[in-house]
């Protein structure tokens, strides 16, 4: 027989490195990681810490921002100079031919056929051209710098819309989930229940319909239970996409309901009286009204002169044959000079425009007031609104206690056969209407909690 090579420990020693070298290298290409998931732990303040880098709604606003950036950028280059070159190169492959009468050679009555210039030219030329002065040019610039000052505003309103979605969606987690926890426990002790009816009915001390209804209440609550599932699956799916993470990745949320409901009564009892002219919304119309007075502006622009220097140099040759490169005759000229635009007679165009900027002026002006009496009433209104949701939710409060307290007596009294299977199934029903009320006004409490704070936060 043969030896193998597991026979020659030096061959079992290579084989062991090579085999462990692979490995290593295969872990390094495709880690174990690769398809693991990425657990993040988010606090309401660092969640929305998160999306402000990462929703993408923020990023693509703040893209809006770069752009009026280099807007900006783009207005204040138009008046400095500019330095423009251009070279021109010609094969005449053929020259053109002008007739002459015969006079200019003493031949009177014949026509004398003439090439002009030579088969090949070139020219090499730069011109330097500075603005000197335009109406339009100083208007446009101011222009530029609101437009950076409306971006601006605009980021700042993206960010509030985005806080309050992240808010929402992560007090709707928090309220599903409790929810389950209450559907959970609930679950576990009736099925408990159920299986004691059972005991109960097989020594003969139960009627069926006992332990039917016991079954059904269990059936409904592991259908309600299944529905939450669902629920809290597509709510957290919510709030990953507006943190801007991907299907894989897991979030777990660090903060608690009741710790948030008490976080933003303290926002809202420290606030500051709220002033329209500080708001958002308020500030952005503004901005809006000096555009629209520096459209004004740069209608009016059109009716003054417009006055540039330039400075101009060109090079040229002409050659019967082609030796640009060789030592031969260039000729130059050069200009320098002044250019003034004078606006005469547009037939009516100018004072169109203009006047259409003034209407379009008046147009902002009144839905500045507009906008400044709607926020006035919204205000007041979400201010009513939150008080509202307040006292529902102090009034669920107590109804969800007591109605705790009536099913766990009842729940008492069906095991010592004082009470029927119908009156557990009531109370059962009362106790989770009152528990879903309960969660619900909490979460209509904090929604119309952001809504409010959102009205009221100053504007940078």
């Amino acid at each position: 027989m043969g030896s193998s090579i597991d026979d020659y420990p030096l061959m079992k020693t290579i084989n062991t490195t090579i085999i462990t070298c692979l490995c290593i290298a295969i872990s390094m290409v495709f880690p174990k990681n690769l398809h693991a998931q990425n657990t993040r732990h988010f606090s309401l303040e660092q969640a929305i810490e998160y999306a402000n880098v990462h929703n993408y709604n923020i990023i693509n606003s703040g893209k809006d921002l770069e752009l009026a950036k280099q807007k900006i950028k783009e207005s204040l280059a138009e008046g400095l100079p500019q330095i423009n070159a251009s070279i021109h190169y010609h094969d005449n492959l053929e020259r053109p031919v002008f007739v002459l009468p015969g006079e200019f050679v003493g031949e009177p009555g014949t026509e004398l056929a003439v090439q002009f210039g030579t088969k090949y030219d070139a020219d090499l030329s730069g011109q330097l051209t500075q603005l000197i002065f335009d109406g339009r040019y100083l208007v446009g610039l101011k222009a530029a710098k609101v437009a950076l000052e409306k971006s601006n505003k605009d980021f700042f309103k993206n960010k509030l819309a985005v806080k309050e979605q992240i808010s929402n969606a992560y007090y709707q987690i928090l309220a599903i989930k409790e929810s389950l926890h209450i559907v959970d426990s609930i679950l576990a002790v009736t099925k408990k229940l159920s299986d004691e009816t059972n005991h109960i009915y097989q020594a003969g001390m139960a009627k069926d319909v006992d332990v039917d209804q016991v079954n059904l209440l269990v059936s409904n609550l592991e259908s309600t239970q299944s529905n939450l599932k669902s629920q809290y699956g597509i709510a957290t799916a919510l709030l990953k996409f507006y943190l801007g993470l991907g299907d894989r990745d897991t979030i777990v949320l660090t903060d608690s309901a009741p710790l948030l409901l008490q976080r933003v009564e303290r926002e809202i009892g420290t606030a500051a009286p709220f002033d329209v002219n500080k708001n958002i919304d308020m500030q952005t119309i503004q901005t809006m009204k000096q555009i629209s007075k520096l459209q004004i502006m740069l209608a009016k622009a059109a009716y003054v002169p417009t006055l540039n220097a330039i400075l101009s140099y060109e090079t040229q040759a002409q050659r019967p044959i082609w030796n640009f490169l060789n030592k031969g005759p260039w000729y130059q000229s050069a200009i320098v000079g002044v250019t003034m635009n004078i606006p005469i007679l547009s037939s009516g165009s100018r004072a169109s425009q203009l006047k259409q900027a003034k209407i379009a002026y008046q147009q902002t002006s009144v839905l500045e007031r507009q906008t400044e009496n709607q926020l006035k009433i919204q205000y007041e209104t979400l201010l009513n609104d939150y008080f509202n949701a307040k006292r529902i939710y102090e009034n669920k409060n107590k109804n969800r206690t007591i109605a705790e307290k009536i099913y766990q007596k009842t729940m008492e009294e069906f095991r010592q056969g004082m009470a029927t299977s119908l009156d557990l199934l009531n109370t059962h029903n009362q106790f989770l209407n009152a528990e879903s009320e309960f969660i619900n006004s909490g979460l209509a409490l904090f929604q119309s909690s952001q809504k409010l704070i959102t009205t009221s936060t100053i504007a940078q």
